[in-house]
C-alpha cells in the first residue's frame, strides 16, 4: 500500500534519488513567494542583493539574485500538508525546488533526521500536487554558501543547494 502523505524517491514523481544531481536550472522561488527577511516577510520580487534573509543559520546577506522566466515542472503544496500548520499557506514551487524536511519524511527518504529533497519527491496527488509544466518567473537566490531559507511557511533551499548533493544532510 502506497502512503498518501509523500511520494517515493525514484518514483514517477521524483526525478532524482537521494544524492543524485539535481536540476539547478529550475530551483528558485516563484514570483509571489513571501520570504522572511530581517525586515519581516516580504514578496521575493522586492528582495535585493545585500538584503538579509533569515536562514537556519541566522540572518545572511543575499549576494546574487538571478531572475528567469522558464517553463518548468511545478508542484502545488496545500497548507498544513507537511506538518502542523506547515506550510501556513498554499505554495507554488518548481518540482526541483529543495525542501528541508525535519520529520519522519527525512528518515523515509534519506535515512537521516533532516534532509533536503525536491518538491517532486513529495507529490502524493492530494496534498502535494503535480501541476505539470508551467510558465513561472523564478527568483534564484544565492548567499555566500548554500542555505535553508524561510519562504511561504516552508524551509526551502537556496538555488545553490540544488547542485550540492552533500548538502542533503545539512542543518
Amino acid at each position: 500500500m502506497k502512503p498518501k502523505t509523500a511520494g517515493r524517491v525514484g518514483s514517477e514523481h521524483c526525478p532524482t534519488g537521494h544524492g543524485a544531481p539535481r536540476d539547478h536550472r529550475f530551483a528558485g522561488l516563484v514570483s509571489g513567494a513571501q520570504i522572511l527577511t530581517l525586515k519581516g516577510e516580504r514578496p521575493v520580487e522586492t528582495l535585493r542583493t545585500g538584503d538579509h534573509v533569515l536562514t537556519r543559520s541566522g540572518a545572511v546577506p543575499v549576494i546574487r539574485i538571478d531572475i528567469v522566466s522558464v517553463i518548468a515542472p511545478a508542484v502545488y503544496v496545500i497548507a498544513g500538508s507537511l506538518g502542523h500548520s506547515r506550510p501556513d499557506r498554499d505554495a507554488l514551487l518548481t518540482a526541483h525546488q529543495t525542501i528541508h524536511l525535519r520529520d519522519w519524511r527525512a528518515l523515509a527518504f534519506c535515512g537521516a533526521n533532516k534532509a533536503l529533497v525536491e518538491a517532486a519527491c513529495l507529490v502524493d496527488g492530494e496534498f502535494v500536487r503535480d501541476l505539470g509544466q508551467q510558465l513561472v518567473t523564478l527568483h534564484r537566490i544565492f548567499c555566500a554558501a548554500p542555505q535553508v531559507i524561510y519562504a511561504d511557511g516552508l524551509e526551502l533551499g537556496t538555488a545553490d543547494t540544488a547542485g550540492v548533493p552533500s548538502f542533503t544532510r545539512a542543518s
